[in-house]
């Protein structure tokens, strides 16, 4: 057992071992299954965009119980997103970090929903499949789209809208699979 000090609000020690620490992780996960959890980051600037959404997802995600396979699940859904961001940088911005990009996390009883909102210039990404559905037998003359095709096998649903000049780009995975009758 490795032993962690805590502070208490008294501010005297308090010993909990790591067995302790995974019984309130389970705890919390129980707890947030009962209620509505948020997170909304706003990035602008040079910083590590990338590794913030990472964390701050990683985070959230683990308090979160997928039925199937909970943390291949957890790591999908981090991969969709760190695409989705990665595509706003490289396209909407051109690498320029001062372009403001919005992470909002909305942790329901059924579904988690990710909004990565972004003011580069107008672009649906889930109309770049069309353009590239119409040489399916060719083979690819440019870089690039396999983001959005990742978010879209990992992720239950993946919705665009342009709103008041913001793209806005919606991913939503359930917590449950499905049940069919």
């Amino acid at each position: 057992s490795h032993p962690e000090t805590r502070a208490t609000a008294a501010g005297q020690g308090v010993q909990a071992d790591r067995a302790n620490c995974r019984y309130l992780r389970g705890y919390r996960t129980a707890r947030l299954a009962l209620m509505r959890a948020q997170a909304t980051i706003k990035l602008t600037g040079p910083m590590d965009h990338l590794r913030i959404v990472w964390q701050t997802g990683e985070a959230l995600l683990e308090t979160v119980s997928f039925d199937e396979d909970p943390e291949g699940t957890r790591y999908n859904v981090q991969l969709a997103l760190q695409e989705m961001v990665t595509n706003v940088l490289r396209h909407a911005y051109g690498l320029d970090e001062r372009g403001p990009i919005e992470v909002a996390f909305d942790l329901q009883d059924e579904a988690l929903e990710i909004e990565l909102r972004d003011r580069g210039p107008a672009f649906d990404p889930l109309s770049f499949r069309r353009q590239r559905d119409e040489a399916v037998d060719a083979a690819p003359t440019e870089v690039g789209g396999f983001g959005i095709e990742i978010a879209r096998a990992v992720m239950d649903d993946v919705s665009y809208v342009r709103e008041a000049g913001w793209n806005c780009l919606r991913l939503t995975k359930r917590l449950r699979k499905a049940v069919h009758a």
